[in-house]
């Protein structure tokens, strides 16, 4: 949906005739024109005084915020913020596991004799905790996402305390811990995308996406070679539990912040200006995102389960992060296996596929929004485009890792860059795509999909571990071949049956049209000449409201009696007309159906 800009503001003497056309919606179009504009009716015209008519600069709209030029950007700086905190708790087992735990066979020495299998069980425990996705998706839509995001924060803070302070004493503390984590990955990420679609224009979301999510990569850039470090200091709080201590100081400082600046909508946010406010609400207005109090709408759950393109882009989701299961949390595992490195050197090179994948993301997202808005590009095409490129390119740099040994390490972790590099470019692949199906049911979507991901990161996990029992060169083989073969499969699924197209069942659930006014008008310069402009005012009228150029809402029901445009048009309604006066051709109307 498009807010309206005039490219002139004529006067009412200025003012010839005018016509009002409907022009193409983002939704399905409703069955008939809801106005239309007579010309030379028998009404009067509405006599012109100077309190009829509004300054340009009128009202608060050219305000910028007072604490932020965009709240659109702090509340995704903010969402980032969140999503680092989520990383770094998820990430800083990954190393600390190393120095937690005994493994005679690479001469690392811990504190916790855990088995194999324990260790599998806890790496595990927290896609378990992922598993609430289903439920927490389910509510997403309906729950403040604010206190949401806060309950994330909260588990991650009380997860990263719990670990060390009760390990020692047995292994199922540690995973009641990383359960917190998980089910804290599960309120954040449907709350995430909820909020996206309730602050974001379609246009930038592919763009606020990649920076939001790319705080899984700056967290895990910061707690890797953080946390080699800290395994390597005895003297700061014993080592390893320094990791989740410090990973709980930042859960802490994050929500200090979040609390009085996070806003479940630009409504509720007290720092937004009313131009940007009223921007991002018309801009949304016809995706019929609705209240989260709303009860009238029905869940299209039937639909929703015989849509082919959500259940390509959930199968491509799971794909995409089943191989990053083992980038992400067993890479350091692999590193001290395999390439042999030292628990220090081994943090700082498993940082930097992370720091590839960051900077894929953001910069693939980007350009994702750039061919959509810019060129003017199919969004399905685009998002087709991205994710066939990822996932190709990610299975083949993952098959050519297990052919190189601690020899030429330097080429297996320029393949590993490669292929996070490559997994970059599912942001504005599958990921966007999903928020793109249905608006008004992302919570439910991003629910459902993540409790898939979740299932099958389980699996991963202990399959991982049920295979890597001596940490030889020939089991990790076996994993990232497994792992490629299933990064390939979106390459045809998604390419054949995905969409970023919004689906039939998740059309607006009140009628929304985009009508535009047209009127002419002609000027003389001082030299004699004459010329005549073309003016163009747009109509949005969607959940019975009038969205208007001077950046405000008109409630239909009641109708106002008197407005005037920013512009200076005026107009005045009278028996659910809006009269626009015309020179010399009585006055113009524009009435509902």
């Amino acid at each position: 949906m498009a807010w309206l800009a005039a490219r002139s503001a004529p006067s009412v003497n200025d003012l010839m005739m005018s016509r009002l056309d409907r022009s193409t919606s983002l939704d399905p179009p409703p069955e008939k024109t809801i106005f239309r504009i007579d010309l030379n009716e028998d009404r009067p015209i509405p006599s012109a005084t100077a309190s009829t008519y509004a300054p340009s600069e009128a009202g608060d709209l050219a305000m910028p915020s007072v604490l932020f030029p965009s709240m659109r950007l702090m509340l995704a700086a903010m969402l980032c913020c969140c999503f680092i905190t989520l990383s770094i708790s998820s990430s800083n087992l990954a190393v600390a596991l190393i120095c937690m735990t005994s493994c005679p066979h690479h001469g690392y020495g811990g504190d916790l004799k855990w088995k194999t299998e324990q260790e599998g069980l806890v790496l595990a425990a927290q896609n378990a905790g992922s598993l609430l996705t289903l439920v927490t998706g389910m509510w997403a839509d309906r729950l403040n996402g604010k206190w949401m995001v806060f309950v994330a924060l909260l588990l991650c803070c009380v997860g990263n305390l719990v670990l060390p302070l009760f390990a020692a004493d047995s292994f199922w503390f540690a995973v009641a811990a990383r359960i917190a984590i998980g089910a804290s990955d599960a309120c954040l990420m449907p709350a995430c995308n909820s909020l996206i679609t309730r602050w974001f224009p379609q246009s930038e979301r592919a763009a606020a996406i990649g920076l939001i999510s790319g705080g899984r990569q700056i967290g895990t850039l910061f707690i890797l070679p953080t946390a080699g470090y800290l395994c390597t200091r005895k003297d700061i709080l014993d080592g390893w539990p320094a990791i989740f201590y410090l990973s709980a100081c930042i859960s802490i400082l994050v929500t200090v912040f979040w609390i009085p600046f996070g806003a479940d909508k630009p409504a509720k946010q007290c720092c937004i200006s009313g131009r940007e406010r009223n921007f991002i609400e018309s801009r949304i207005a016809c995706e019929s995102i609705g209240k989260r109090t709303d009860r009238s709408r029905r869940v299209p759950y039937q639909a929703m389960l015989r849509s082919r393109a959500l259940w390509a882009s959930m199968f491509a989701l799971v794909c995409h992060e089943y191989p990053l299961v083992i980038m992400l949390q067993f890479l350091p595992n692999y590193m001290r296996d395999v390439l042999e490195f030292a628990p220090t050197k081994n943090g700082l090179i498993a940082a930097l596929p992370i720091l590839c994948l960051f900077v894929s993301k953001t910069v693939s997202s980007s350009f994702s929004s750039y061919l959509v808005t810019k060129r003017n590009m199919d969004k399905t095409v685009v998002c087709k485009a991205f994710n066939a490129i990822a996932s190709g390119g990610l299975a083949m740099c993952i098959f050519i890792v297990p052919l190189f040994d601690k020899t030429r390490a330097v080429y297996a972790v320029v393949s590993l860059c490669g292929a996070m590099i490559f997994a970059g470019m599912h942001t504005p692949g599958v990921i966007t795509a999903l928020v793109q199906l249905a608006p008004p049911f992302s919570g439910i979507i991003t629910g459902w999909s993540f409790f898939a991901v979740a299932w099958f990161s389980i699996g991963n996990k202990i399959l991982t571990k049920h295979i890597v029992q001596q940490g030889a060169a020939s089991e990790w083989s076996m994993v990232f071949r497994v792992s490629a073969l299933v990064a390939a499969l979106p390459v045809f699924v998604f390419t054949w049956w995905g969409s970023a197209d919004r689906q039939l069942w998740a059309a607006p659930s009140s009628k929304a049209s985009v009508c535009s006014f047209s009127t002419y008008k002609k000027s003389r310069s001082s030299a004699g000449t004459c010329s005549q402009a073309d003016v163009r005012y747009s109509f949005i009228i969607s959940n019975s409201r009038l969205m208007c150029e001077e950046w405000k809402t008109i409630a239909l029901n009641p109708l106002p009696s008197k407005k005037t445009f920013q512009s200076g048009l005026m107009y005045t309604v009278s028996d659910n007309r809006l009269l626009f006066p015309q020179k010399g051709l009585g006055t113009g109307s524009l009435a509902m159906e």
